[in-house]
């Protein structure tokens, strides 16, 4: 049982990790020139105040919380609560939130309130749409994969249900997914209604 846990984590880590890697390429191309630090420290909420915006490439630990409306780009960890705005890479902490985060979220209890590109482990887990749960209790508004004693997934395979679920787009191709989201032009819809 050790063993298929373990795989089941590293190849989720894997997972998490090319699609921060992918995430991070169109990224780099799409953001203007920004300074970046190689590590910071918080000890409250915006306190210091240089952490409120700096954007780090590397290291943001919470002695005991850490937050920021920048970017994290590797780690995030803090004793009591990581709360970077986006985050690529890795968050720990006792409470993680973010806004946005590719790469994988380890803590109690972890929460992204827009797109989670990746995956959360802990007892609690909440993300707005995407990304992979495992914990005692998920909810999201579309998770691709659920694994929890109690999952919530408004716009999955089903709305709840007990030890697993999928998202709607788990088991769609690419090409329907990116048919789904064409505004047709005769009924200005997405998806297309007209053509039944």
């Amino acid at each position: 049982m050790k063993k298929l846990l373990i795989a089941i984590f590293v190849l989720c880590l894997g997972v998490s990790t090319m699609a921060a890697a992918a995430k991070g390429a169109k990224v780099a191309k799409t953001q203007p020139a920004e300074e970046w630090s190689a590590m910071d420290v918080g000890i409250w909420f915006g306190l210091p105040t240089s952490t409120e915006k700096a954007n780090i490439r590397g290291w943001r630990l919470g002695l005991p919380i850490s937050s920021g409306k920048g970017y994290v780009r590797g780690l995030e960890s803090s004793l009591f609560c990581a709360a970077t705005d986006d985050i690529e890479g890795l968050q720990l902490s006792c409470v993680a939130v973010a806004k946005q985060f590719t790469g994988t979220q380890i803590s109690l209890v972890n929460v992204c309130c827009e797109e989670a590109v990746g995956t959360q482990f802990g007892v609690v887990n909440c993300a707005g749409k995407k990304g992979w749960q495992f914990g005692l209790v998920n909810s999201s508004t579309n998770a691709r994969f659920q694994f929890g004693l109690i999952n919530m997934n408004k716009n999955g395979l089903w709305p709840f249900s007990f030890i697993v679920n999928f998202g709607k787009d788990t088991f769609k191709s690419a090409e329907d997914i990116r048919a789904e989201n064409v505004i047709c032009p005769k009924c200005k819809k997405k998806p297309c209604v007209c053509k039944k």
